[in-house]
């Protein structure tokens, strides 16, 4: 247990400061778990004028420091959500003085306002995980690219735990983020990022959601290290633990396709435009939008239900590959069917101009990508469905 925190702690911090941090705290907190001490936010003086803030699920664990003035130096628990529900409605400019209560938790005063916040004894409160050995260097805002073009594709099914996160790689030849839900792959690859020492780590989605909002407000690299059971982030002056999960990860290599004959090229903001206006008629279980990839360079887009009626759109695009059956102009050279929604989020992760799409027949996957690579490289796989 950590050492008994020394009464009286007092100290002053801005209203706007103190918010900044409680956003990102609250990401941490699971209000669906039962166990108490978790719901509260670990405050500790590191020097007169810096404190540490300590969010945990036990699972993610997440300190970030904050600039204050300390008149009494020692360490407190608060309840996160009610105090983060109190800053939300306070001047941004003010500021708020902490003193601590003897028998846990704090008085919080602004102002013309005053709250006592009952929480817990500090020394109730989890340690945090031991430090990896082996941290390699990334550039923050690598890694949050990365992880915007990839978070999407993580299942939301709690039963397919394995896919709850993202699988990520660095070795000698580059670094790699991949996500898969079954039905959707995505990939995003830097070969400018290596690592002389290899390593493999599935990373939950809460972190990675935690770790996109720290690296967009980073300008330099971040420290990432891994052990059997926890991976180790330093953004700047902030440090996020995870829990890693544990499974086999799918093979994802096997997933793409090395067969592909034909592909089109289309304008992505166009392309995602339409396909939004024909998801609209689209069954609302099934999200099932059909493509009619056509020899004139057309792509007609289909959505239809029983009860709501259709939709039918083109779409200009630049064809290419094995098109030659059917001769007809145009005549459609290939059906399948998708969850439109899966195709709107690979589109959206390309941060590109243009896209390209793959194909084989109807019965295969896809592949989604840039038309023009990037240093780094994303690619998404999706499933057809049956028409």
């Amino acid at each position: 247990m950590a050492k008994r925190a020394p009464k009286g702690m007092r100290f002053k911090i801005n209203v706007q400061t103190l918010l900044t941090q409680l956003g990102l705290m609250s990401r941490i907190e699971d209000r669906r778990n039962s166990i108490p001490v978790l719901h509260n936010l670990s405050i500790q003086s590191v020097n007169p004028v810096t404190l540490k803030l300590t969010a945990t699920d036990l699972d993610v664990t997440l300190t970030c420091q904050a600039e204050a003035d300390i008149t009494e130096p020692g360490s407190i628990l608060v309840p996160l959500k009610k105090l983060l529900d109190i800053t939300k409605t306070l001047p941004r400019t003010a500021d708020i003085l902490f003193q601590a209560l003897e028998q846990g938790g704090a008085q919080v005063t602004c102002e013309r306002a005053s709250f006592k916040l009952v929480a817990p004894e500090f020394e109730s409160f989890p340690e945090l995980p031991k430090p990896c050995e082996g941290a390699i260097q990334i550039p923050a805002s690598t890694f949050a690219s990365m992880i915007t073009s990839t978070i999407f594709a993580i299942t939301d099914e709690a039963s397919r735990y394995t896919l709850s996160g993202a699988k990520v790689e660095i070795d000698q030849q580059s670094l790699r983020m991949v996500t898969t839900d079954g039905h959707r792959l995505a990939k995003s690859e830097d070969k400018t990022t290596t690592a002389q020492n290899p390593i493999e780590a599935l990373i939950p989605e809460k972190a990675l959601a935690a770790l996109a909002k720290l690296c967009a407000t980073h300008d330099g690299p971040l420290s990432f290290a891994a052990d059997e059971n926890h991976a180790h982030f330093i953004v700047g002056s902030s440090v996020l633990i995870a829990r890693l999960l544990y499974g086999q990860f799918p093979d994802y290599k096997m997933v793409f396709p090395k067969d592909h004959t034909r592909s089109f090229t289309a304008d992505v903001a166009l392309f995602r435009d339409t396909l939004r206006r024909v998801s609209l008629m689209a069954d609302e279980r099934s999200h099932s939008i059909r493509l009619d990839v056509k020899n004139n360079s057309t792509l007609t887009l289909i959505a239809s239900n029983s009860e709501g009626g259709q939709a039918i759109e083109d779409l200009p695009i630049n064809l290419q590959g094995d098109t030659t059956t059917p001769s007809d102009a145009g005549e459609v050279a290939l059906s399948i069917a998708f969850n439109g929604t899966f195709i709107l989020d690979a589109l959206a992760s390309l941060n590109a101009d243009q896209a390209t799409m793959t194909f084989k027949d109807e019965n295969s996957q896809v592949m989604i990508l840039p038309a023009i690579p990037s240093t780094i490289d994303i690619a998404n796989v999706v499933m057809p469905m049956r028409i």
